[in-house]
């Protein structure tokens, strides 16, 4: 009695760890609906928008990257497709300003989009146009890349121009004209 008592624990294991491992290579069925951004006012996730503009020959290529923080917004403005640096400014921000900044994009959709998409990949989209690339990064972990065109199509179904719009203002309007005046994009 005690080796057949013995038998059933060991097959009960076998069929647990069988359990366990077929559902760790099968993933999560169901589709979880993102956190709100606000939530990410008090951590140390930043939300950024990329602004690339017209494919043009590597020395003429333009883009600006606007990176909003709890603590500062960076505009950058960038030179060719790697992105080279021209001009930086920062600013001084805080978690209130923040915490409104994330709500208002929540509300234009700025965490909409389909990440199981086929249209991962932006360049060479819309040529004549501009690719805007949406996206929430903590540290090194990207949680979020979602990207659309002037021309449409891409992965992101929220609103564009207002997540833009969204995004221009959080650097001074005297200071966004003079960065950004002197690039070529669409």
């Amino acid at each position: 009695m005690k080796y057949f008592l013995g038998f059933l624990a060991t097959i009960g294991l076998i069929v647990l760890v069988f359990v366990l491992i077929l559902r760790g290579f099968s993933g999560n069925k169901t589709d979880q609906k993102p956190k709100p951004l606000v939530d990410y006012a008090t951590t140390s996730t930043q939300v950024r928008l990329t602004v690339d503009g017209p494919i043009v020959a590597e020395q003429e290529h333009q883009a600006y990257r606007i990176t909003v923080s709890r603590s500062e917004t960076q505009i950058e403005t960038l030179q060719g497709y790697q992105y080279m640096p021209i001009e930086t400014k920062t600013y001084d921000n805080n978690r209130e300003s923040y915490a409104n900044f994330l709500r208002a994009l929540d509300i234009e959709g700025f965490a909409k989009g389909n990440s199981k998409s086929p249209n991962k990949d932006e360049r060479g989209v819309c040529p004549g146009g501009n690719r805007l690339i949406m996206e929430i990064i903590d540290g090194s972990n990207r949680i979020q890349r979602y990207w659309t065109t002037t021309c449409g199509g891409g992965n992101f179904r929220g609103n564009s121009a207002k997540v833009r719009q969204l995004f221009n203002k959080q650097v001074p309007s005297t200071d966004f004209g003079k960065v950004t005046g002197r690039l070529r994009l669409s």
